[in-house]
């Protein structure tokens, strides 16, 4: 009688622990409304684009007759400098997600016509396949946050190597959803 007593103990406790656990699951409070005032241009152009480029531009090998010049931060301002740019990297691609989010404001054109698709048009594709937006996006942010984790260890070789999947990881964005059209080089193949 002792055992059972004690088994219907543990198992009364077990199952309310599991209502208990339960309901803190799912009492999420529900996320925000966000309100999206910036196009995805908008951020391409204010976060994205220059904080590639000071990421990118860190880190280079040139080989001239002079020699081979290594180029990298040289000091701990210059390492915040590029950290700065790989964090807002990183974070871009979660407000290019949201949803409601316009690829450009009404009656903009594209700035290259014969390169690329106007903004309805790319607005269209992302709207048609939404998880593959997000997929894209998220693909931009894993391969930021491998670059954040290469400038903390200030492995400039690493950011090199890294860099170049950070080009891919928009290159494949740009093709998807900029100019398709567009007619690929010989070996080139999404990563």
């Amino acid at each position: 009688m002792r055992r059972f007593s004690w088994l219907l103990f543990v198992g009364l406790s077990l199952f309310s622990a599991s209502l208990v656990f339960g309901s803190a699951c799912r009492a999420r409070p529900p996320q925000p409304e966000f309100t999206t005032s910036a196009t995805v241009k908008d951020i391409m152009d204010s976060i994205v684009d220059p904080s590639a480029d000071v990421v990118w531009n860190s880190v280079s090998t040139l080989v001239s007759t002079a020699g081979i010049e290594e180029k990298a931060p040289k000091n701990d301002e210059e390492w915040a400098e590029v950290r700065r740019g790989a964090i807002r990297l990183v974070e871009a691609p979660n407000l290019l997600m949201v949803l409601g989010r316009h690829v450009a404001r009404p009656g903009e054109k594209s700035e290259t016509p014969d390169v690329e698709l106007e903004p309805e048009d790319m607005e269209a594709r992302i709207n048609k396949d939404r998880a593959l937006w997000n997929k894209r996006a998220k693909a931009l942010h894993d391969v930021s946050l491998e670059m954040l984790q290469a400038i903390e260890a200030r492995d400039r070789d690493k950011m090199l190597e890294v860099g170049d999947r950070l080009d891919r990881a928009c290159e494949n964005c740009h093709l998807t959803y900029w100019y398709p059209n567009q007619v690929l080089p010989p070996g080139y193949e999404e990563h």
